[in-house]
C-alpha cells in the first residue's frame, strides 16, 4: 500500500494539486463539451419521439394510413376500403385550415366518431354530457396548445375564418395534444366537409385489419390500385419518414456539438502538457528509483482520469438541465423548423448520459496520452540535464504530413447514407495531423520573421526560435479552438450570404401576396384575376403550390405551378443546368438541385407525376437553385398544371407595378376591395428578405452557441496555456532580473512574446479554420443537404473573435507574469 501511494502522489496528486487553476480550467472545458453535446442529443431523440409516438398514438390500433400528400383523396375510396377484404375498420379524415381572430393558423380535423372510437384515437374528450353534440357543424373540440393558445375555455365561443367567411364556434370539450406542440380543433367529417367546401374529399384513411390478415400483403396488393400520389403506410413508416426529413439536419448539429468536446480535449491536453514538463526530472527520480515506464503511462491516463471524471459527471446534469432549457424555449427544433415540441418534458435517457460521459472521459484521456507518450521517449539523463522540455521542430512532423493526406483522401470520399461520415472525419484527421505539424510551422514562422535590433524583441524572437515545442503546446488548444470557430463562422456565413443573394435575384416583383404559409391556405375563387387588374399593376404572376409523394421513404416535394415562361426560365428561376428545347417532347418542368441530388434525376430525363387520372409524363428540362424547400421543389408552368389536375386554385399572386406607382397606394386599393386581406401575408422584397435572414438566424441559432461555446474554451486554453508556460520560466525571468533587466522590461518581454504567439495562433487557426470551412461547404453541405453555397468570409465577425482572442491572451500574460516576478532570488538558489 505505502509503495503505492508514495508514486500516486509524486506522479499525479502533487503536480495537479501544484497548479489547481489549471486543472479546474481543464475539468470545466471538458464539462462545457459534455454539456452541449448531451444537450443537442437529448433534444435530437426527443423530438423524433415525439414525432413517432405521436404518429403512433394518432393511429391508435390502426394497421395502415392511406393518405395523398398535397391533396385530397376521393370520399368513394372510403367504402371501397371499408368493405375490402381483410379490413376490420377504416375510420375516415378530412385536415383543413381556419384562421383565428389574430390571422393565426389553426389546424381542423374532421372525424368520424364512432370508427375514431372503434380505432382507439385519442380524438374525443372522455367526458361528454352528450356525444351528439359533436354532429353540430359549429361545434368544436380543441386540444390543449388550442385551449392555451386561444385562451378559451369548454363552453366558451370562439371566432374562426373558415374559407374566408367568419363563423362563431362554440367549445364543448378539450383533449391532449394529438400533435406536441401543436393546435388542433376536432370536429365532425361532414361538418368540415360542408363548411369548407370540401365535399366528397377526405384527407386520410386509418385501417385496422382483421387479426388473420397479412399487412405487408395487403399493403403491397393495393398500393397498386391506389390512384397516383396516394400512399399506404404503416404507422411506424410515417413517423420514420417525418424523422429521415431531419436527419442530415440533426447529425450535422452532433457533429458540430462535439467540436466542443474535441476542444475540451486539447483543453487536457495543454494543462498536461506543461504538468509533464514540470514532473520531467521527479518523474525521471522515480524511473531511476525503480519506476518502470507503463507506470508512468498510468500516472499519467490517471491524472485525464482526474481532470476527466469530474469533467464528465458536472457536464452530465448541466446537459440535462440545457436540453430542458431548450425544450422550453425553442422546442424540438432547435430553431430549423423541423419539429414542434415545445414545453415537452425531457425524458430520461441513461444511456445517452453515459455514452456522453464516457466521450467526455474518453477525450480527457486523449488529452493526457500524447504527452506522455512523447515524455517516455527521452533517456532519463537528458530529462536529468538542462534543456530537456524541448523537443527537435521535426520530430513529429512526418506524422503530421502523412494525417494531412489521410484527411484529403476523406474528404473526398462519399457519403454513407445521406451521411458524409468520412468528411467528418477528415475534420478531426486534420484536428490531430495540427498537434503534430504545430511545432514546425511554428518554427518555419518565426524563421520567415527578421531579428529585430532592440535588445528585448531580438530576445523575444530568439526564445521562440529556441523553443518552437513549448510555444506550440501552448497554443495547441487556441489553435484548434480558433479554428474551429472560423470554420463555423465561415461557413454559416457563406450560406446566409448565399441565401441572400438568391432571394434577391429571385424577388423580382413589387408586392407578394399569399393567403398563408401551408398550401391547404387559398385566395377566394376569382381574387386572382382580380389583384392582377388593380390600378397600377402592370402584370402579375399567379401560384399554386402542392405537394407530391414521388420518392420511397422521403417526406413530400414541394410542387410550384408559377406564372413562367417555359422559354425564358431564368426569368423567374436561378438556373444552375439546362436541357435543350425539345417542343416535341413532354411537357417541361424544372427541379431545384436539392430534388436532383436526392433523386439523382439527369437534365432531360423523362419522368411521371402523379397528377391527374393517371399520372403526367414530363421532362425535366433544367436544375434551379432553393433554398426555401429543403425536400426539394418542381416548378412547372401554371397552365400545364391547370391542363393536369383541373385545379383552378391559386395560394399566391406576384404583382410588378407599372413605373411611377407607389406600393403604399396598391395595397390601400387592395385592402378597401378585399377586408379579409389583412389575415393574408403581404410583403415586398426587402420584408420577406429581412423576415427570411430572421428565420435563418433562429435556423442557426444552436450553431451560434457552438461558437460562442468553442470561443469560451479557446479562451481558457489561453488562459491555461500561457499561464503555464509564463510560470513554468519562473527561474529565467529571475534570472534576467538578476543580470540587471528591471520588472516593467521583464513584463514587456512577456507581453511581447505573448502577443507575437497569440497572433501566430490566430494565424494558423485562421488558416486550419478555412481548410475545416472548405470541407463544410465544398462536401459535407453538398452530400448532407444537397445544396451548393457561395464562400464569403465574414471579416467583421473574424476581426472581432481574433480581437478578443488577443486581448483575453494579453491579460493572462501580464497575470501570470505579476506572479511569477516575485521570489526571483529564492527560485535561483532552490535551482
Amino acid at each position: 500500500m505505502n509503495s503505492w501511494r508514495i508514486p500516486w502522489r509524486a506522479a499525479v496528486w502533487l503536480p495537479l494539486r501544484a497548479h489547481p487553476g489549471a486543472s479546474l480550467l481543464a475539468v470545466l472545458g471538458v464539462a462545457l463539451g459534455v454539456a452541449l453535446g448531451l444537450a443537442i442529443a437529448l433534444i435530437n431523440v426527443q423530438a423524433v419521439d415525439n414525432v413517432s409516438s405521436g404518429m403512433r398514438r394518432l393511429a391508435g390500433q390502426a394497421d395502415l394510413l392511406l393518405t395523398r400528400p398535397g391533396g385530397h383523396l376521393n370520399e368513394d375510396w372510403y367504402p371501397r376500403l371499408a368493405l375490402a377484404s381483410g379490413v376490420a375498420v377504416a375510420a375516415p379524415e378530412l385536415r383543413v385550415l381556419a384562421r383565428t381572430s389574430s390571422g393565426a393558423a389553426l389546424s381542423v380535423w374532421g372525424i368520424d366518431a364512432f370508427r375514431s372510437l372503434a380505432l382507439g384515437q385519442p380524438l374525443l374528450p372522455l367526458h361528454l354530457q352528450d356525444p351528439f353534440t359533436l354532429f353540430n357543424p359549429l361545434h368544436l373540440v380543441l386540444d390543449q396548445t388550442a385551449v392555451r393558445e386561444l385562451k378559451v375555455q369548454p363552453g366558451q365561443s370562439i371566432l374562426l375564418q373558415v374559407a374566408g367567411v367568419p363563423r362563431h364556434f362554440t367549445v364543448i370539450g378539450s383533449i391532449a395534444d394529438p400533435v406536441p406542440g401543436e393546435a388542433v380543433a376536432i370536429t365532425d367529417i361532414a361538418s368540415a366537409q360542408w363548411l369548407w367546401g370540401e365535399e366528397g374529399k377526405i384527407s386520410q384513411i386509418a385501417l385496422r385489419l382483421q387479426p388473420d390478415e397479412n399487412v405487408a400483403q395487403f399493403q403491397s396488393s393495393w398500393q397498386k390500385r391506389l390512384p397516383p400520389g396516394a400512399v399506404l403506410r404503416t404507422p411506424k413508416d410515417a413517423g420514420s419518414v417525418a424523422a429521415r426529413a431531419s436527419l442530415a439536419y440533426r447529425v450535422n448539429l452532433l457533429v458540430l456539438s462535439l467540436v466542443a468536446l474535441f476542444t475540451g480535449a486539447f483543453l487536457v491536453y495543454t494543462t498536461l502538457a506543461f504538468t509533464a514538463i514540470r514532473q520531467r526530472r521527479s518523474l525521471a527520480v522515480l524511473r531511476v528509483l525503480g519506476l518502470r515506464e507503463r507506470e508512468i503511462l498510468l500516472a499519467s491516463q490517471l491524472q485525464g482520469l482526474v481532470l476527466g471524471l469530474p469533467g464528465a459527471l458536472l457536464g452530465v446534469p448541466l446537459g440535462i438541465f440545457v436540453a430542458q432549457l431548450a425544450l422550453a424555449r425553442m422546442g424540438g427544433n432547435l430553431g430549423a423548423g423541423y419539429f414542434s415540441a415545445t414545453g415537452a418534458a425531457l425524458q430520461a435517457h441513461p444511456g445517452l448520459w453515459a455514452i456522453f460521459a464516457l466521450a467526455g472521459l474518453g477525450a480527457a484521456l486523449f488529452g493526457a496520452f500524447w504527452p506522455a507518450w512523447s515524455s517516455r521517449r527521452l533517456p532519463v539523463v537528458r530529462i536529468l540535464g538542462n534543456g530537456s522540455e524541448e523537443e527537435l521542430p521535426g520530430a513529429h512532423t512526418g506524422i503530421g504530413l502523412f494525417l494531412l493526406l489521410l484527411a484529403t483522401i476523406a474528404a473526398l470520399l462519399p457519403a454513407w447514407g445521406s451521411i458524409p461520415y468520412a468528411a467528418y472525419s477528415a475534420i478531426a484527421i486534420l484536428l490531430i495531423a495540427t498537434l503534430f505539424l504545430l511545432p514546425g510551422l511554428l518554427a518555419l514562422l518565426v524563421r520567415l520573421l527578421p531579428l529585430p535590433r532592440a535588445a528585448l524583441p531580438r530576445l523575444v524572437m530568439e526564445q521562440l526560435r529556441g523553443n518552437p515545442g513549448r510555444a506550440s503546446r501552448s497554443l495547441a488548444a487556441i489553435v484548434v479552438a480558433f479554428s474551429l470557430v472560423v470554420a463555423m463562422a465561415v461557413m454559416v456565413g457563406s450560406f446566409r450570404d448565399s441565401v441572400t443573394d438568391w432571394l434577391r435575384d429571385i424577388l423580382r416583383a413589387d408586392i407578394y401576396v399569399q393567403a398563408g404559409t401551408g398550401n391547404q391556405e387559398l385566395l377566394p375563387t376569382g381574387a386572382g384575376s382580380q389583384l392582377c387588374q388593380l390600378p397600377g399593376v402592370e402584370r402579375c404572376s399567379r401560384l399554386r403550390h402542392t405537394e407530391l409523394a414521388l420518392l420511397p421513404q422521403r417526406p413530400p416535394v414541394a410542387l410550384l405551378a408559377r406564372g413562367m415562361e417555359p422559354q425564358h426560365p431564368g426569368q423567374t428561376l436561378q438556373i444552375l443546368q439546362e436541357a435543350p428545347s425539345d417542343p416535341s417532347g413532354p411537357a417541361p418542368i424544372w427541379i431545384s438541385e436539392i430534388l436532383a441530388g436526392l433523386s439523382h434525376w439527369q437534365v432531360g430525363q423523362i419522368i411521371r407525376l402523379p397528377l391527374g387520372a393517371h399520372g403526367e409524363r414530363v421532362r425535366i428540362a433544367g436544375v434551379y437553385r432553393d433554398y426555401a424547400y429543403q425536400e426539394g421543389a418542381i416548378s412547372v408552368p401554371i397552365e400545364e398544371y391547370r391542363a393536369w389536375t383541373g385545379d383552378q386554385r391559386i395560394n399566391g399572386v406576384a404583382l410588378w407595378l407599372a413605373p411611377g406607382v407607389r406600393i403604399d397606394e396598391v395595397l390601400r386599393e387592395l385592402r378597401q376591395q378585399y377586408p379579409e386581406s389583412g389575415q393574408w401575408q403581404i410583403a415586398t422584397p426587402g420584408e420577406i428578405l429581412q423576415r427570411s435572414l430572421q428565420i435563418f438566424d433562429q435556423s442557426f441559432a444552436a450553431t451560434y452557441a457552438l461558437e460562442a461555446v468553442a470561443i469560451v474554451i479557446g479562451l481558457l486554453g489561453v488562459s491555461n496555456g500561457f499561464g503555464a508556460q509564463t510560470l513554468l520560466r519562473r527561474q529565467e525571468f529571475a534570472l534576467l532580473r538578476v543580470l540587471g533587466l528591471r520588472r516593467r522590461e521583464v513584463l514587456r518581454l512577456i507581453l511581447g512574446e505573448g502577443l507575437l504567439l497569440s497572433l501566430f495562433g490566430v494565424l494558423l487557426g485562421t488558416g486550419l479554420g478555412l481548410l475545416i470551412s472548405l470541407i463544410l461547404i465544398e462536401r459535407v453541405n453538398p452530400l448532407s443537404f444537397h445544396w451548393q453555397m457561395g464562400f464569403h468570409l465574414p471579416w467583421g465577425q473574424l476581426t472581432i473573435m481574433a480581437g478578443a482572442l488577443l486581448l483575453a491572451s494579453t491579460l493572462t500574460m501580464l497575470w501570470s507574469a505579476r506572479k511569477a516576478m516575485g521570489q526571483h532570488t529564492e527560485l535561483l538558489h532552490d535551482e
